[in-house]
């Protein structure tokens, strides 16, 4: 974990556990938030990631460890529910207020003048494509509506602290996109830490400052997307977070030697100072499917011949399940569309691109 500076910390998880019924659900986790910092919680359902929301929001009582807020322990802090906003996957909205009055609601608890809440409210509305649908009540709405009237309810407190459990997986893909524009702007205007839980590497990618990769109750790695899908800590990182996902594929370090398919790759200096000394050993590739290069003839060493067995065309690029020898498949982006299904082309990986696993552990070996 990367230390901050004390004054930095707005939120800090430490040695944290929850368990119910003897069953660990939240294992030692230890996470620090700097203020103004734009978090995401990025994992598998059931990994832990809204448990973990629901302890910061005081929803829930930790069952060892302590969650600290700005320095002070979230159980005996005052303030800490002022302090906090959250928007629940489950909408929690009030059935006998309209939209209206529930966007409004938490502004009148708060004390917010009437002229700044209606300006307020008026924005979301709008933002959220519901200006139409202001005075009608929850029931009357559909899910994805339900799911826009919490996140602006949520938006319009400006609380210090904001935390979003999945707040855009009900909502059709344009409005998805607008909506994650609108986070994006309200947090760099406002300067608000945001938490944010979600099981969308892409919108993880797109929102986050840094990314909290969360499995089985632990963290996998925190850092930013760029370090997160370039540089993944593990094979659970890496093969979590891509589309199409990385290809993994089994290799040998012989003589000190990194070997594929018969023939020799250059090691990164990172990778051959990890691997000096070593015996042999099997590895496991990491190569991402833009980082496959694709040849209409063999170009450079080592080139791999390959049967083109499917391609996927999204229009801007064409995805191809390219098979190696009979029995290794991978997937590889071009944007050549010469390429033709049951052709012989041939591969080269982009040679700082290529990522080392160690087979037991599946650490990365530059870890």
């Amino acid at each position: 974990m990367i230390e901050i500076d004390t004054n930095e910390i707005a939120l800090e998880l430490k040695d944290v556990v929850k368990t119910y019924h003897k069953v660990p659900v939240i294992t030692q986790l230890n996470l620090q938030i700097k203020k103004g910092e734009f978090m995401v919680l990025l994992g598998p359902s059931g990994c832990g990631k809204s448990t973990t929301l629901r302890l910061i929001a005081g929803l829930e009582a930790p069952t060892a460890g302590e969650i600290r807020i700005a320095g002070t322990n979230r159980q005996s802090h005052a303030k800490a529910s002022d302090d906090i906003a959250m928007v629940f996957q489950d909408y929690a909205l009030y059935p006998n207020m309209t939209v209206y009055q529930n966007l409004d609601y938490a502004l009148k608890v708060h004390k917010v003048a009437k002229a700044e809440r209606q300006q307020r409210l008026t924005k979301i509305l709008a933002t959220l494509n519901l200006t139409a649908y202001q005075d009608r009540l929850p029931g009357q709405l559909s899910g994805g509506q339900k799911q826009r009237v919490a996140l602006g309810r949520g938006l319009a407190k400006k609380s210090p602290i904001f935390l979003l459990d999945e707040p855009l997986s009900n909502i059709d893909v344009q409005l998805r996109e607008k909506a994650r524009d609108e986070i994006q702007n309200l947090h760099q205007a406002n300067g608000q830490t945001i938490v944010y839980v979600t099981h969308d590497h892409l919108e993880a990618m797109a929102l986050g400052d840094r990314i909290a990769i969360m499995n089985a109750g632990k963290i996998q790695m925190v850092d930013t997307p760029d370090n997160i899908y370039n540089h993944p800590a593990n094979l659970f990182v890496a093969q979590f977070v891509g589309t199409p996902q990385i290809n993994i594929l089994a290799a040998q370090y012989q003589q000190g030697k990194l070997q594929f398919q018969g023939q020799p790759l250059p090691l990164t200096p990172g990778q051959a100072q990890a691997l000096a000394g070593q015996g042999d050993q099997g590895l496991d590739l990491g190569i991402r499917p833009e980082h496959v290069l694709v040849h209409g003839q063999p170009a450079g060493q080592p080139a791999y011949p390959a049967q083109v067995a499917q391609i996927i065309d999204y229009g801007r690029y064409q995805q191809l399940t390219l098979a190696l020898n009979g029995d290794t498949t991978l997937k590889a982006i071009t944007t050549n569309n010469d390429v033709t299904k049951d052709t012989t082309v041939y591969l080269t990986f982009a040679p700082k691109h290529i990522l080392l696993f160690d087979h037991s552990s599946q650490k990365n070996i530059e870890k």
